[in-house]
């Protein structure tokens, strides 16, 4: 805890049966009136913190919440956990700065949280505050009560809280209410806000100073340190001009000391890069310093520039409530790239990274390891991780520290996080399901000693490889966006997998630069990105018996494959269905439908050659066939074979796109649908509800055909008869087996009736069942 004493000290001031100030006569009608349990909640949850000998953890347990407090001297514990006679109160031993008090909230959050006298002692209190916000319920109150400055001598100054910490105790949030108890203030907040992070600069610089160096330092529970400029007023890194033939780190750990303090040396300092913007008119230079390793805790020195310095988390400062000084957001998103939304244009030119990849030591507060250990075991439980190698990996390497734009739950949510986004509005870049990363490294087979290349950057699923091959094999990732490249590059170095992933930017469907190529090839490619096809450098890469794992478009849909090499042939161990954001550069695809006339529909073509459609306007126009199978699948039911089935089985395949409650076509909804084209007519499938099966009480939906044009009849029928097929030949069976060969090796070859051509591969499609 950050504050004049320690936890001992405390503990032996209340061993020795001294207390804190008791609730006063005022404090304890404003608690009854205005904090009352929530009307109708059938359990109302209250979190007192910094609890003290549990005064007002009892009160409110009288009031009738269920009561958890925490304090982080033991003395205090011991004191309040005595007390007996009351509605029982849960006492915990946990330091509000640093201890996980997220593992104390409810599923739903907490209806009330409090905090008394106790804030001003605390030296983060703008984080703390942040943290306990995002403990409560979406109506919940946060309540702090805290000795005013005007009604205390100079000398109590440090415990108490005067006008304007207590206006910016209420930034942010939609509701703040003061009421005024004695000698203390009591802000009751509600609602805390999610408004996106703003930026401003101060006044006009003096010429000596327009180059200097911003330090961004962290502590060991990853939290980065920010100055309160009051006369600024917004926050900003530990910074300053370069003195005439001063080095970069020299002027770092100069400036730090100086304003904080801290005390660094300077070889322990790295460089990330220059960035260069205009203030005022005048051009501004400024290097970024990284910093995790020193002694000491900050003060404010210079207190007419900084009033106070705190640990921030990096993810909150996207909703910071006080402004960011511009230059030092700057610096930060350089630290984080990605961290900070709609900041002012600065170039930034990155120095190499150090080849002493141990200079930056990662801390992370406990609630992520809490976070990291729960993802583990859900993935092990639900079979996803299913080898001892696996589930180690995913204990051990920091997600969040490759999201750090998102909050901690976000980070470790078992799903798809987006990191960019196009001016069109489309993902380009994400860290993938926790679940499809896990069943890709299970089937890449990637073993200790062992050589894996990814196709596609971030940084997480590179650390995790890393982790499995141990140190004495390699992982080298080859990421085409620069800035993708450069956000993979920070993060590994910021988590000390630097000198274990090789990242090297380029376009992926060239593989990995030969000079990193190992003898006999990668053991294991991952590409975690989609692919229209299957490159030859990648066959050629890959060692004899090696594994490619890659989310591979088959007529539209994309899924999982694990190919194992045997020869010049990739042969499929495992299929199913994936998403994830479409490869670049040489492998990009364009699939914009080609739009039916004016009919509001459009045709998607993929791995079949475009037809005319011309004749399909006046084909939809007329009244369509409409056949149904008697085919069913229950709603919560996959029918991914019958997708991948149906590319293959249908003459001129291709998928429909369109509005669902417009026009005659019966599309599925949100998403398009599997058809084919055969002259001026279109045959397409379509599926509606058909009631419910009476055993398992699931709904029930059939699937059907419509025909369109003059042959509407003929095209009805090869659908339904196709979906017919597959219910009676391979629904029962495992899946197609996928057989790539090289497009060279096309002539000479037995014919294949299940075959999707691509431009370097040739794709044949093996159905247990059916008829070849």
């Amino acid at each position: 805890m950050s504050t004049t004493s320690t936890a001992q000290s405390w503990s032996d001031h209340y061993a020795a049966g001294r207390d804190i100030q008791p609730l006063s006569d005022a404090e304890t009608v404003i608690v009854r009136e205005r904090l009352v349990p929530p009307v109708g909640r059938e359990e109302a949850r209250a979190l007192d913190v910094c609890c003290g000998t549990g005064e007002l953890a009892r009160l409110l347990a009288d009031l009738g919440y269920a009561v958890d407090a925490v304090d982080y001297a033991q003395g205090a514990i011991d004191r309040a956990s005595a007390e007996t006679g009351r509605p029982p109160v849960a006492y915990h031993c946990v330091d509000v700065t640093s201890g996980d008090l997220g593992a104390l909230a409810p599923d739903d959050g907490f209806d009330l949280i409090t905090i008394r006298r106790s804030l001003a002692h605390l030296g983060d209190r703008t984080r703390i505050v942040a943290e306990l916000a995002g403990l409560l319920r979406p109506d919940g109150t946060l309540c702090v009560i805290t000795p005013h400055a005007d009604r205390f001598p100079e000398s109590l100054r440090g415990i108490c809280l005067d006008d304007a910490e207590i206006t910016l105790l209420a930034d942010g949030w939609e509701h703040a209410e003061r009421v005024e108890a004695e000698d203390c203030t009591v802000v009751l907040l509600r609602g805390p806000g999610a408004r996106p992070a703003t930026y401003q600069e101060k006044l006009r610089p003096k010429a000596a100073a327009m180059a200097g160096v911003a330090v961004v330092v962290t502590n060991p529970h990853g939290q980065v340190l920010l100055g309160w400029n009051p006369s600024g007023k917004c926050w900003e890194l530990p910074a300053g001009k370069v003195e005439p033939g001063e080095a970069f780190e020299a002027a770092a750990v100069r400036e730090l000391a100086e304003e904080t303090g801290l005390r660094a040396a300077a070889e322990r300092v790295v460089l990330l890069g220059t960035l260069c913007d205009d203030t005022h008119g005048l051009t501004r230079v400024t290097e970024v310093a990284r910093l995790t390793d020193y002694d000491g805790e900050p003060q404010p020195l210079e207190p007419e520039l900084t009033a106070r310095w705190e640990w921030h988390t990096p993810s909150a400062l996207r909703s910071l409530p006080q402004p960011l000084f511009t230059a030092s957001a700057q610096a930060l998103n350089t630290a984080w790239p990605g961290l900070l939304p709609d900041l002012p244009p600065a170039h930034f030119t990155p120095r190499p990274a150090p080849a002493d990849g141990g200079r930056l030591r990662f801390g992370e507060p406990a609630a992520a390891v809490r976070l990291r250990l729960r993802l583990a075991e859900d993935l092990a439980r639900a079979g996803w991780a299913r080898t001892p190698e696996l589930r180690a990996a995913f204990r051990v390497v920091p997600r969040q520290a490759f999201l750090p734009e998102q909050p901690l739950d976000r980070a470790y949510a078992n799903e798809a996080v987006v990191t960019v986004i196009t001016d069109s509005g489309r993902s380009s870049s994400s860290v993938s399901q926790p679940e499809m990363q896990a069943l890709m490294l299970d089937h890449g087979r990637l073993r200790e000693g062992g050589h894996g290349l990814e196709i596609g950057g971030g940084g997480y699923n590179a650390a995790l490889m890393a982790e499995l091959v141990g140190t004495t094999g390699t992982v080298t990732c080859v990421e085409y966006d620069p800035y993708v490249h450069q956000r993979t590059v920070r993060f590994l170095q910021e988590t000390g997998y630097a000198d274990r992933v090789r990242v090297v930017l380029g376009d992926g469907a060239h593989g990995a630069p030969e000079r990193l190529v190992p003898a006999g090839g990668f053991d294991t490619i991952l590409v975690t990105v989609a692919s229209m096809d299957v490159p030859p450098a990648w066959t050629a890469q890959l060692a004899d018996g090696g594994r490619l794992v890659v989310p591979l478009r088959l007529g539209g849909y994309t899924r999982c494959v694990a190919f194992e090499k045997q020869g010049a042939l990739l042969t499929s161990t495992h299929v199913s269905a994936c998403g994830f954001v479409p490869m670049q550069g040489i492998g990009r695809w364009d699939d914009s439908p080609v739009p039916i006339g004016e009919s509001g529909y459009g045709i998607r073509w993929e791995d079949t050659p475009p037809a005319p459609v011309a004749a399909l306007e006046r084909a939809l126009a007329g009244d369509p066939v409409e056949l149904w199978t008697g085919v069913t699948v229950a709603g919560d039911e996959s029918y991914e074979t019958l997708q991948l089935w149906l590319t293959v089985a249908l003459p001129g395949f291709c998928r429909l796109t369109g509005e669902r409650e417009e026009g005659p076509v019966l599309l599925p909804r949100n998403q398009d649908a599997a058809a084919m084209v055969s002259g001026g007519s279109l045959g397409c499938m379509t599926v509606r509800r058909s009631g419910q099966d009476d055993t398992t009480g699931r709904s029930l939906w059939e699937f059907g055909a419509q025909g369109f044009g003059a042959d509407a009849k003929a095209v009805a029928d090869t659908v339904a008869g196709a979906v017919r097929a597959w219910d009676r030949d391979i629904r029962p069976g495992a899946g197609p087996v996928l057989t790539v060969r090289p497009a060279t090796m096309r002539t000479g070859q037995p014919a294949a009736r299940h075959v999707i051509d691509k431009q370097h591969s040739r794709i044949v499609l093996t159905f247990p069942g059916a008829s070849s």
